[in-house]
């Protein structure tokens, strides 16, 4: 399997982030990456692509033009007034008022585009945001070219991030922005499987109206758990979109005999689809150990995860999402691929 990655997400390192009463490191840390490519070759898995270059326009069929500029202007905004070496982060947030879409303070800017403390922005963030979009849009071309699985180890994560919002490690939408090339490249039907611990809430409001697009999430109950205002099971699209949001929601402690159910149920619902394409939000941060998960699955569990969805047999794209347990984090994502492979 191809693995497609680009180093300049290592640009978007040395901000903090608050966690609850505690200002600590971002676990959404440049190492992570090393680690997974680490685990995955000593799994066997070697052949790393660079990404290559794309133009963004696919990314403004997701996202407003005035987020995207904000994600560009908001540091150089920020060292204008402050310095440099530090990092932007909003005072306040959801003040959004009278369709105000400011382009001037990076204050008003922050508090209009982002909803919580965990999007820092250095000055290399957009250079790692744009290279995640190439490592995403590298894996739609192969695919496209006839590869039948492809992983795109993007960084940062993406599915928090909505069409003019930014959230929980996620600037731009990146399973999104490849869900939409397929569209455009000939696709009828796209199905993305989210099997991050957290809700992809992001992606769900950007496909929330459409039936092109059918979005299934295995995650946490928001009542337990961020992003704690949506992933409710009662969610299920409207309009065009009514019946192609599917949420999953399971109880904090959740251990893979039940979540192997859930998964079955969300696997159906994509065969029921019939899908021409299958994007996968990989997050491993179900595992019983991430610092910031609540499940209980162990990382042979991922073999089987990883099994369960080559069963599907269809062309399938994984996109790299959350997973912060350190020590193990790279053998989790490889025995994912691992258990995919063998199906």
């Amino acid at each position: 399997m191809k693995i497609i990655y680009s180093d300049k997400h290592k640009a978007h390192a040395g901000a903090k982030e608050m966690r609850y009463d505690q200002m600590i490191e971002m676990s959404d840390s440049p190492e992570r990456i090393d680690i997974i490519i680490e685990g995955l070759a000593n799994a066997g898995f070697t052949e790393l692509v660079q990404a290559a270059v794309f133009d963004i326009d696919v990314a403004k069929k997701i996202h407003s033009p005035e987020f995207i500029d904000f994600l560009q202007r908001a540091y150089p905004l920020w060292e204008q007034e402050f310095g440099p070496g530090g990092f932007a982060t909003a005072y306040t947030f959801g003040m959004r008022g009278m369709n105000q879409r400011p382009n001037e303070s990076v204050h008003s800017m922050l508090s209009c585009y982002t909803f919580d403390v965990c999007v820092p922005i250095v000055e290399g963030t957009w250079l790692a945001i744009r290279s995640a979009i190439d490592v995403v849009l590298s894996g739609v071309q192969a695919i496209k070219q006839g590869e039948s699985a492809v992983l795109s180890l993007c960084r940062p994560p993406g599915h928090h991030a909505s069409q003019d919002l930014a959230g929980g490690y996620c600037y731009m939408n990146n399973v999104a922005i490849a869900a939409q090339q397929y569209i455009d490249q000939g696709a009828k039907r796209v199905a993305i499987l989210d099997v991050d611990y957290h809700h992809g809430n992001g992606t769900q409001r950007i496909f929330y109206q459409r039936n092109d697009v059918l979005f299934v999430s295995l995650h946490a109950r928001p009542e337990q758990e961020y992003p704690f205002l949506m992933g409710y099971q009662n969610e299920t699209g409207e309009g065009a979109g009514e019946g192609y949001n599917v949420n999953l929601p399971m109880p904090k402690g959740t251990a893979f005999n039940e979540y192997q159910k859930c998964l079955a149920t969300a696997i159906d619902k994509v065969k029921n689809y019939q899908a021409d394409v299958l994007l996968i939000s990989l997050g491993v941060d179900t595992y019983i150990d991430d610092p910031v998960g609540g499940f209980a699955l162990v990382s042979e569990d991922y073999l089987e995860l990883g099994a369960m969805i080559g069963e599907l047999a269809l062309p399938t794209h994984f996109v790299m999402e959350g997973g912060y347990a350190m020590a193990d984090l790279g053998k989790n994502v490889a025995n994912v691929i691992a258990g995919f492979s063998r199906a």
